[in-house]
């Protein structure tokens, strides 16, 4: 067993833990794996046991074997790890023939389903028919846009992003922050499937858990009730990489079973690069601690960024029970915390008070290429510094760069659609097909 070679497989769970019925013990045999191109270094045998430590009086220094945390069947204790699972990999899009990003369109779907709620309307694009400025053009069919969902239209070349604030205004489209000036003609808009932390009715909730499943020669492990801890984009030479971490609720061996590493199954899209794209931040304050009776349409202020990281993370909550091997029914996100760094190239001074004025932004960050099933972006709507941004940084021996670090506030700018996107304070999306 001294080669290494291994993989890691996804599932959604169709109940948390996936757990039986009839014995209380998870039962693996209705779910339907499929093999992550991730990278092979984080893929590890997950877990420790959990115990509670005997501290018998004794007569002597001596210890005695701790009581594994665990259930009895058949008259044997039945194996139980807890722990985290990591992985990385690039954001590769489903391509122009793919509808979505439910697990019928690949794995993704299901990474980011068991960390956010998500949500996506009719077609995959839809052409828009007139302008009348940047914030406002006029579609074939509104129904195709949700209300807080990131939407992209290619401009010179180049993919541009923003967000539908309201889809209702006399048949008319608003979106914040602005398109660029060159917005002009007919374009193709390309609408994304998007993912966004719970929120009213809903909060605490994600779209389902997963399980993992770990191969390699001579070992399979499995990872049941898996919520996404936290997530983490950066940057490797351009490309768009995800560190994810999930929390599980149990791990357990099946090595009898290895058969070895399982091919990954590849998205038939292209990996999401910082290239081609915008680093925007509205040119005034967004609505934040009402909601809008109209939707916000901000101007844009293009930054010259050359780096970026993102980390949200979930605070995970277990729903405690006796009933099952599990210890709990759920995980819930009790707290969401989002938090984005950039580095940027040429100092804006526009933004030099912003701190000590108390100033909120939209920032939104794309990523190209922008076309069928290509092409993504994220979005904090209602954005404050955690840094002054006058202080420059001018370590080195090359460049004055403005190292700026944004958190996600409340955010009431888009109107009402009773969707679970609108007026969310941070937003992921990923472009689908036609």
């Amino acid at each position: 067993m001294s080669v290494t070679h291994r993989s890691l497989s996804v599932a959604i769970e169709s109940s948390f833990g996936s757990i039986s019925s009839s014995t209380g013990l998870p039962d693996n045999s209705g779910l339907t794996y499929v093999s992550i191109p991730c990278e092979r270094d984080p893929i590890i045998v997950y877990g420790d046991p959990v115990v509670s430590e005997r501290n018998d009086a004794r007569d002597g220094t001596y210890g005695l074997p701790p009581e594994p945390d665990t259930v009895w069947s058949g008259g044997s204790r039945v194996r139980r790890r807890t722990g985290t699972v990591n992985l990385r990999l690039d954001l590769t899009t489903i391509g122009a023939g793919g509808t979505n990003y439910d697990f019928g369109g690949g794995y993704l779907g299901a990474l980011l389903g068991a960390g956010f709620e998500s949500n996506y309307a009719g077609s995959g694009s839809d052409s828009i028919t007139a302008i009348s400025d940047v914030n406002t053009f006029t579609p074939t069919s509104s129904a195709n846009y949700l209300h807080g969902g990131i939407i992209g239209v290619e401009v010179n070349g180049r993919a541009e992003y923003s967000a539908v604030t309201d889809a209702d205004v006399a048949g008319e489209v608003t979106v914040s922050p602005a398109f660029s000036s060159g917005f002009t003609g007919t374009a193709t808009a390309r609408l994304m499937q998007n993912w966004v932390p719970g929120q009213r009715t809903d909060l605490g909730d994600t779209r389902y858990s997963v399980s993992f499943r770990v191969d390699g020669v001579g070992f399979r492990s499995y990872a049941y009730g898996c919520v996404l801890e936290s997530m983490q984009l950066s940057l490797d030479n351009g490309r768009v990489m995800a560190d994810l971490t999930y929390q599980a609720a149990l791990i357990q061996d099946d090595h009898a079973a290895a058969v070895g590493p399982v091919e990954p199954v590849y998205n038939s899209g292209a990996p999401c690069f910082f290239r081609g794209s915008y680093v925007v931040i509205s040119d005034a304050s967004p609505t934040s601690l009402t909601d809008a009776t109209t939707g916000d349409t901000l101007g844009r202020i293009a930054l010259d960024c050359e780096d970026f990281t993102l980390t949200v993370t979930n605070t995970l909550t277990p729903v405690g029970h006796s009933d099952s091997i599990l210890a709990m029914r759920d995980m819930e996100v009790s707290d969401v915390d989002v938090e984005l760094s950039l580095t940027i190239s040429t100092p804006n001074t526009t933004i030099n008070s912003d701190f000590f004025n108390r100033t909120l932004r939209q920032v939104l960050v794309g990523f190209g290429p922008l076309a069928a099933g290509q092409g993504g972006a994220f979005m904090i709507p209602a954005a404050y510094l955690t840094n002054d941004p006058s202080k420059y940084d001018p370590s080195g021996n090359d460049i004055t760069r403005q190292p700026l670090t944004y958190k996600a506030s409340r955010f009431g700018g888009d109107v009402s659609d009773g969707q679970n996107l609108y007026n969310t304070p941070f937003r992921l999306a990923l472009t689908r097909g036609n």
